[in-house]
């Protein structure tokens, strides 16, 4: 039962947040746990944080903190007179008001569990070695910075302490509902690696991606053009203040995809880069990689591998070949139907219909554009110095990726690349003995020190 939102990491991709402009939710702003209980006995923490941003939008989150989960968006919210009904996709939460706490009941299928929430000052979550500490050598500001569609980015700018015109980096996440920490797992990437930064003397800007915690728009309709149009008006917004010499960003997954985009419209916004796990493959073939190594992790063998592979392609390019999403859906359906008992029965087995290969995520947009996506164009026009960075052990963008990059960029003409493949890190840039992605969690090591050490002396060195 502990798989109760097994299928979170979807439905944290596509959900979408509420907005309520009056309501019995104002009226009860802030964080609320209890102890899901579940019939054999066990518990699960489940908690939801309620606030309002700054356009006046009631705004809430979902968080589990036993399974390394947190404020994922609510999708759609039903307010009685004395009650709520918070939907998220994968399960549903009513809940009336009774003397200070929150009582009702979780929903998921047709199963039901009783649950009771109170006030909390925050959601528990386990220490990490490498959590950032106070420190005086920097400073931290929050900024509002307006973005294109009236989208208000909420973030936060740490500014080294003694520094004259530090050189500055902006953080872009990777895909999903990310926060300006981006947390995952119970780990937060961005914060380790601002903190590690401010205090090396390089000032960090890091914000929340649209529609997420603070950030005002909404998530679930957005498109990597406007993921690009958000970290433009950022870098603008950190240029008007004249203070830093120069101007970098540093992306994580997506995050170089939507940087080398910017760098390579407006050539002189962006004064450096570092890709982090970025990519450097067409899109469709990333996917295949990754669907391999998926199945792989859950003991295919080489010959089931194959088989898989042929079914996977052949999904990918049904997707690819119909733009309508219902013609797209009945013509995938025909290929689930084509399956023989056995390769069927391979599919279930090692979970191939899950995800990206669901028929739930084909109806999506940003799956089909993601499928005919080729980085390799936009790393091409870049004319800065970029540092790039792949874990071998990387389950999510293979290290093969690193080679697109820097082959990329050189065909384009550019000649200060520095490409690194770093050894024993999976996609999180942690020490890992298999980098499957249930092993992010187990980690104590948030990112690995020659990471950090290598971005900030990169960083440090731009003039």
């Amino acid at each position: 039962m502990k798989k109760l939102l097994l299928t979170l990491g979807l439905c944290a991709s596509i959900s979408i947040p509420f907005t309520a402009q009056a309501g019995i939710l104002k009226s009860h702003q802030g964080r609320w746990m209890g102890d899901l209980v579940i019939p054999n006995g066990s518990t699960l923490k489940l908690g939801i944080d309620i606030f309002t941003r700054a356009d006046g939008s009631a705004w809430a989150s979902f968080t589990s903190p036993d399974q390394g989960v947190y404020h994922v968006p609510v999708v759609s919210v039903l307010e009685k007179s004395d009650s709520v009904q918070l939907n998220l996709g994968f399960g549903a939460m009513s809940l009336a008001w009774k003397e200070g706490r929150m009582q009702g009941e979780w929903r998921q299928g047709s199963a039901a569990f009783p649950l009771e929430l109170k006030p909390v000052a925050a959601f528990p979550r386990k220490a990490r070695p490498q959590d950032p500490q106070p420190s005086a050598s920097y400073v931290d500001e929050t900024l509002a910075i307006s973005s294109v569609d009236g989208v208000t980015l909420s973030a936060t700018l740490s500014i080294p302490v003694g520094v004259r015109s530090p050189n500055l980096v902006i953080l872009v996440h990777g895909s999903g509902p990310a926060t300006r920490d981006e947390e995952i797992e119970g780990h937060w990437p961005f914060a380790v690696l601002a903190d590690h930064l401010a205090r090396q003397g390089v000032a960090v800007l890091r914000y929340d991606k649209r529609g997420i915690m603070h950030s005002t728009g909404d998530f679930a309709s957005h498109t990597q053009a406007q993921l690009a149009d958000d970290l433009y008006a950022v870098i603008q917004a950190a240029r008007a203040r004249q203070q830093f010499r120069r101007v970098g960003v540093v992306g994580h997954s997506e995050g170089p995809m939507i940087a080398a985009r910017v760098a390579g419209q407006h050539p002189h916004a962006v004064d450096f880069l570092v890709s982090m796990a970025g990519v450097g493959l067409p899109g469709k073939e990333l996917m295949l990689m990754q669907d391999r190594l998926s199945a792989q992790d859950k003991g295919a063998t080489g010959a089931e591998l194959d088989r898989l592979a042929l079914y996977e392609r052949q999904f990918y390019d049904t997707v690819i070949a119909h733009e309508e999403p219902a013609a797209r859906i009945t013509a995938l359906k025909q290929v689930l139907a084509s399956l023989s008992a056995q390769d069927s029965a391979l599919v279930k087995k090692y979970k191939m219909n899950i995800g990206t290969l669901s028929l739930n995520m084909a109806q999506e947009p940003a799956l089909r554009v993601m499928l005919m996506s080729d980085a390799r164009g936009d790393w091409r026009k870049i004319r800065c110095p970029v540092l790039a960075l792949n874990g071998t052990l990387d389950h999510q963008v293979p290290v093969e990726s690193l080679d697109g990059i820097v082959k990329a960029l050189r065909e384009g003409g550019n000649q200060q690349v520095e490409g690194v493949p770093m050894p024993s890190l999976n996609h999180l840039f942690q020490t890992a003995k298999t980098g499957a992605e249930d092993e992010y969690g187990k980690i104590d090591e948030t990112i690995a020190p020659a990471v950090l050490e290598r971005i900030a002396r990169f960083a440090k060195q731009q003039q």
